[in-house]
């Protein structure tokens, strides 16, 4: 029966293997930005509950918007390559909430500039701006979550039928609530080692306030990490018990990641407490590589016995791959040097 609701796949040019990696490294470069402005914009916001000053950092979020929609592109298409024909359908099934992405990010996106532009001016709309900013990205990183789920349990389209409007979301899903968190939380956690590395390179801050921000950065990184553990934990188990199983001994792979994610949280959470930032942000980095292979691993084994990668034909076309491939290292090269900039001194 589901088989009947599943498109043909389209042909690739080259093995699937290519665009699989290209996924992970490109998900893993959209996901840490994504970190730092939806991460950096909750601390804003408790910050500003809180009646703090927010970081000057925090200044340089609609950049980090624009740079972060960027870097979401290549991912996105390495999905709809791998597993559009299963992405587009479950896109059809939510249409409306999915659609409204669009205008919900540009809206986020100007009530960000206002945010910044009116900090000093009009305190009162900047904050409020500041909140709706935020709601607007976490409305996204649910529709997103959503989605995601969707289109990794074909079983579940059927609903369509019975509401043809595009309105459906998936909210049988055990998994969805604590995926969401679990990238929430992350966010946090990564936003607040990104304040403390803004600390220790910013040249503005005198040596007393760059302490204080690099020990509370690492201080949220630190409490972060063992909400996201718990979290973490929970949805592991809200899985199905085959999929969880697969960390758990099934599989010698899966279970050396897991095991290795779990040695890392705990080494990070000390090195943070101890306050050994370059310990905590090459840690942080590896273990966010690990979760996006095991992000695919799982898409992987919910579709067993339905799709497998492997299984879509290849047409060779050397060429294209290798123009987009060369085209790919040189705009990472331009938005590395578009970042220095960003952090260069205004002096200098």
């Amino acid at each position: 029966m589901t088989d009947t609701f599943i498109p043909q796949a389209d042909h690739i040019p080259v093995g699937w293997g290519w665009f699989e990696v290209l996924l992970i490294l490109t998900f893993v470069l959209h996901l840490i930005l994504m970190n730092f402005i939806v991460g950096g914009s909750l601390i804003a916001v408790w910050e500003t509950i809180r009646g703090k000053k927010t970081l000057k950092a925090g200044n340089n979020i609609p950049l980090l918007i624009a740079l972060t929609i960027n870097l979401g592109v290549p991912p996105l298409l390495f999905v709809q390559v791998l597993y559009g024909h299963l992405f587009y359908s479950s896109s059809v099934v939510m249409a409306l909430p999915w659609i409204l992405i669009i205008p919900i990010l540009i809206f986020a996106y100007y009530a960000a500039y206002i945010f910044v532009k009116q900090m000093d001016k009009r305190p009162v709309l900047s904050k409020t701006a500041l909140f709706i900013s935020t709601a607007f990205m976490l409305y996204i990183g649910f529709m997103w979550v959503n989605n995601s789920t969707l289109s990794i349990t074909p079983e579940r389209w059927s609903v369509y039928f019975t509401n043809m409007k595009g309105s459906n979301l998936n909210l049988s899903e055990p998994t969805l609530i604590p995926r969401f968190l679990h990238f929430m939380v992350a966010a946090v956690s990564i936003a607040g080692l990104g304040k403390a590395l803004w600390a220790h390179f910013s040249k503005k801050m005198s040596d007393e306030e760059r302490q204080a921000d690099l020990k509370s950065g690492l201080k949220i990184f630190a409490w972060g990490t063992m909400v996201q553990v718990a979290i973490g934990t929970w949805f592991w188990l809200s899985q199905p018990r085959d999929i969880w199983m697969l960390f758990m001994g099934k599989s010698l792979f899966h279970t050396v990641l897991m095991g290795i994610s779990w040695l890392l949280a705990i080494t990070m959470i000390l090195a943070a407490m101890r306050k050994k930032l370059w310990s905590s942000v090459i840690m942080a980095f590896v273990i966010i590589v690990i979760m996006a292979i095991m992000r695919e691993l799982i898409r992987i084994a919910y579709l067993d016995g339905i799709f497998h990668p492997g299984d879509l034909t290849v047409a060779p076309e050397i060429s294209p791959f290798i123009a987009f491939l060369i085209t790919f290292v040189a705009g990472l090269l331009i938005l590395w040097y578009m970042i220095r900039l960003i952090v260069k001194p205004q002096n200098q």
